[in-house]
Parts: C-alpha cells; sequence; structure tokens
C-alpha cells in the first residue's frame, strides 16, 4: 500500500508517491499526460521534471484527452479542434465563488466542477495501470481556499474509494518536505504558481525521541498568478496592434496565449524574446515581442509585484507580533512556475538577502512536501478566514454577522461566549444557521492614458462572505418544542474548533433548560 500526493495545479498537476523501499518521494510520469520541464535551477542544477498540464479536451464521441496530449495535438487552437471544447483553468473556477455557466457538449454539460473530477479521475485511472494501491491520498491546495474547495477534495476521495485522505496547504507542504530533514529550521515558502500567490511560514521542532513537531507561524495569498501573465501579455500586444479579442477570434486568441506562456517561460533566461505565428485560417500573421522591461512594465501596472509585497509584509507581520524578526529565517524556497521570472526572484531576494533564497524544486517541492506529513506527530495551525453566523435582521430587513473565531486563531479554541437568538418567525419549529468565512478579495482597475501608457489604482481589499454549505442550505442546529415566539431569545449557542478542525457546539433551550445538542458536529473545516 502507498501513500500518494496530488497537487492539482491552475496550470500543471504533479503526482508523487514516498517508495515503499527507499521512502524517498518520487514524481510520477504517464505516458500522453506528462510533459518533461527542463530547466535550470539558482544554483545552476539541471531541472527534469515531469508535471501534467491541467488541460482537458473534449474530442467527438466524448473522448477526453488531457495533459500532454492536449498540446502535442494541438488541440483546441484550430477549426478541425475548436477551442469550445478545451477546459483550461478549471482549478480556479472550481475555487471560485462564482461558477462560470457549463458547456454543451453533444447533448452533456461539462462545467467547472465535473471537469476538475474528471480531470484527477482520469490520473487516478494512471497511477493504478502503474501497479500503484493507495492507501493514503494527499491532496495539496491554496492557502486561502474556502472550506467549500476543500470540502469537494474530500467527496472525491470518497468517490475514488481511498481509506485515508488528507488535505494540506500548498506552501506548507513544501515547508514540511524541507523540514525533514532540517529539524528546527524556521523556513518560509513562497508558492507563486499559474493561479495563486501562496506563504507560509513554519517553525520545526524535535523533541527527546526524534518526532519531528511542526507550527505554522503565519500564512498569506492572494488570488493572481501565472495564468493571468498571460491573459496581460497578449492585451498588451492587441492593444499596441489596435486590436482586439473579437477581431482576432477564438482560434486566433488561443494560439496567441499559447504564445505568451512559452515567452514568460523564454523570459527567465532571456532579456528579449519574440515568436511569430501565421494562422492560415484567417490569413494573418502575429508577431508577439517582449523584454523583461516589458513584462516588468505589465507586472507593475497590474499590481502582481504589489500583491507579492502585501503578502511579504503581512508574514513578516504577524511573525513579528509572535516574537519572530526577519532576520531569524533561516531559509526562504521559492516554489511555482511563476517564481522563475527575474522581477519576482528580485523583490524576495531585496526583502531577505540572497544567500537565504533557494529555487531548487519549483514544481515538485509541494507534492514531495506532501508527502512528509505523516512523519510529523503533530502540525499546530490556526484558521485562515474569519468565521461568522450570517443572521437576518428583520427591522432592518438585511444580513448581520456575528463572528465566531477571528482570522489568526489557533485551534482548538471555543468561542468568546454564549450566542442568544430567537426564530425569525412565530410558531417556528426549528432553528437553523447559515455559518460561512469572511476573506479579503484584492481588485485593482488598470487605464490607459491618451499616449497609451498603462495606469493602475491602488488595491482594494474587499471583505466577502462564502457561505460554509456547498448547496447554501443552512445548518440545522435546533428543533423546538413548543415552537418559538419571535422577538424572544430562545437558544444559546457556545461554539468549538476541535484539534481535527472540526466546528462543534453546544446549544441549550432557554425555555425549557434542556440541552438540546452537546458538542455535537455542525461542520468539518477542512
Amino acid at each position: 500500500m502507498t501513500t500518494v500526493a496530488i497537487d492539482f495545479g491552475t496550470s500543471n498537476t504533479v503526482v508523487s508517491i514516498l517508495e515503499s523501499d527507499t521512502q524517498l518521494p518520487k514524481t510520477l510520469r504517464f505516458p500522453n499526460l506528462s510533459s518533461l520541464f527542463v530547466g535550470v535551477s539558482a544554483e545552476g542544477e539541471r531541472l527534469e521534471i515531469p508535471v501534467i498540464p491541467s488541460l482537458l479536451y473534449i474530442k467527438s464521441d466524448h473522448q477526453v484527452i488531457l495533459g500532454a496530449g492536449v498540446r502535442s495535438q494541438r488541440l483546441g487552437l484550430s477549426q478541425s479542434y475548436p477551442p469550445e471544447r478545451l477546459f483550461k483553468k478549471f482549478k480556479r473556477d472550481l475555487a471560485g465563488d462564482y461558477q462560470p455557466p457549463a458547456r454543451h457538449i453533444e447533448g452533456i454539460n461539462y462545467d467547472s466542477l465535473g471537469v476538475s473530477e474528471l480531470f484527477i479521475q482520469r490520473i487516478w485511472t494512471e497511477i493504478k495501470k502503474q501497479n500503484i494501491q493507495p492507501s493514503h491520498l494527499i491532496f495539496t491546495v491554496p492557502v486561502g481556499a474556502f472550506e467549500r474547495y476543500l470540502d469537494w477534495f474530500r467527496s472525491l476521495g470518497e468517490k475514488l474509494n481511498v481509506p485515508q485522505v488528507s488535505v494540506i496547504d500548498e506552501s506548507t507542504a513544501a515547508a514540511l518536505g524541507y523540514a525533514v530533514k532540517h529539524p528546527g529550521a524556521l523556513i518560509l515558502v513562497v508558492d507563486f504558481g499559474g493561479g495563486t500567490l501562496d506563504l507560509s511560514l513554519v517553525r520545526t521542532v524535535a523533541n527527546a525521541s526524534e518526532n519531528l513537531r511542526a507550527e505554522v507561524l503565519a500564512k498569506s495569498e492572494a488570488y493572481t498568478g501565472g495564468e493571468d501573465i498571460d491573459v496581460w501579455i497578449v492585451e498588451d500586444y492587441l492593444r499596441s496592434q489596435n486590436l482586439t479579442t473579437e477581431q482576432v477570434g477564438k482560434i486566433s486568441y488561443q494560439n496567441l496565449l499559447e504564445i505568451a506562456e512559452r515567452l514568460k517561460i523564454q523570459l527567465s533566461r532571456n532579456e528579449s524574446v519574440a515568436e511569430s505565428w501565421f494562422d492560415d485560417e484567417s490569413f494573418m500573421s502575429y508577431e508577439l515581442k517582449i523584454t523583461r522591461k516589458k513584462l516588468e512594465e505589465i507586472l507593475e501596472y497590474r499590481q502582481f509585484l504589489q500583491q507579492l509585497r502585501d503578502a511579504l509584509d503581512e508574514v513578516l507581520g504577524f511573525a513579528l507580533r509572535k516574537g519572530f524578526a526577519k532576520n531569524d529565517i533561516e531559509q526562504v524556497l521559492l516554489v511555482g512556475g511563476s517564481c522563475l521570472i527575474p522581477a519576482v526572484q528580485q523583490i524576495i531576494i531585496s526583502y531577505f538577502g540572497k544567500n537565504k533564497v533557494k529555487l531548487n524544486k519549483p514544481f515538485d517541492a509541494v507534492c514531495h512536501g506532501a508527502l512528509a506529513v505523516r512523519q510529523f506527530t503533530e502540525i499546530d495551525d490556526f484558521l485562515r478566514h474569519s468565521y461568522a453566523i450570517r443572521l437576518w435582521d428583520a427591522y432592518s430587513k438585511s444580513y448581520t454577522y456575528h463572528c465566531l473565531f477571528a482570522q489568526g486563531t489557533k485551534y482548538p479554541c471555543e468561542s468568546d461566549g454564549w450566542l442568544n437568538l430567537q426564530v425569525a418567525n412565530h410558531g417556528q419549529r426549528e432553528i437553523c444557521l447559515d455559518i460561512g468565512e469572511l476573506g479579503a478579495m484584492a481588485q485593482t482597475e488598470i487605464a490607459f492614458d491618451a499616449s497609451g501608457r498603462m495606469t493602475s489604482s491602488n488595491l482594494q481589499y474587499q471583505e466577502c462572505y462564502r457561505s460554509l454549505d456547498s448547496q447554501h442550505q443552512q445548518v440545522c442546529v435546533a428543533k423546538l418544542n413548543p415552537p418559538g415566539e419571535a422577538r424572544v431569545d430562545r437558544i444559546s449557542v457556545l461554539f468549538y474548533v476541535d484539534s481535527r478542525r472540526i466546528l462543534l457546539a453546544t446549544v441549550k433551550d432557554l425555555l425549557t433548560g434542556e440541552i438540546l445538542v452537546d458538542r455535537g458536529e455542525i461542520y468539518k473545516l477542512r
């Protein structure tokens, strides 16, 4: 039986196992699915990492093509293989609050939930073909992932019929992987991938029995990544040519995105790059040319680099409040394809110095680190988002929020006190709660002046509420007998989060004095 880790990424997905004889992590390579990333690390080491491009294409008769097969057959880039059947960035759509509409293909609807599940299940089939019998499946997720997204992984694990399923933050996983060989270290991981920026500051301790314990000291995140950069490069090119997306058409636009991704990667090694392409269907010729300086200008105006600075400042602020200064951090590990961008590396080096910054496993450090979780006897963590109850105020005819646990609260924990609640309507026989997360989302506006130069507004952080229930159904916590009376306190509730990160509640009936629920499970905060 084998432990398997899947790092499901916006741009690329990595699958690793612990080899039974050596107990060392190994990244799996799958025929027709995997591409081989070849590059050079910051230390000059040659990199060869098999990754599965997070792409899925539906051919005729619902034949599904994944990963490298999509690119090798150039699916979605011609009239023969129209882009409407190509799915990319579905991981980001899966995690979003608002799902894009499903695509109707040959009588079947394909949405981000179904496509993501189909993608993982096909990879799972390939794992089984390699005579691997998984006993423990570990999924890695973004630091700022909301609970509904994490709950999807639990459900998927059940469908895959795995005895044990775990979920861990991507950047935290990378830190734990490093800490196995360096116990006692204070490590910051900056994971900048295709869809998100994640940071985790982790301290590890080895006790007298040589068991490892980890404490997550700080986290930060931003929902921006390499996929956005490809779009920005193409938008900048189209603007410079006085073209619109509609004018070039869907097929040409997809080809331009492919070129932009390749040029972005090449800029990690070259100061200036260009690529030409002729569309034999529209008889249009395109040449994208971009320099490092131009890319950095785009990243600055799009607030990409500012979000990185803000995330670094947030983590360092958290650490300082816990008694750790910036100089106490021993290693800064760079993970994810966007960390290969020179401008990104320069900012991080300016914070910590070149000697502390390491980039030697950009694509598989997260997946390998996830496999190290089993070696830790304890991982102290905290809540990344605040958790609140959304209540309907009959007087103002609007929702109000009552915070249960603030962001940064270490669990296990208990709410500050008992919360008294009323029924909304006279004669109501049960009280239900809509429990959710409060998180901050960054927004900015981009404009162009008369000379065509980009301008941008400052980043604005807006608080958003997301219900824990994926179906937006409230959680019933109390059956009332006799029925409740409007505008009269009827129940009192005390909330807890236990060491397993399960939300519990004790509910007392104020009218009868009866304990209706005694530390009952309300929701598992995965």
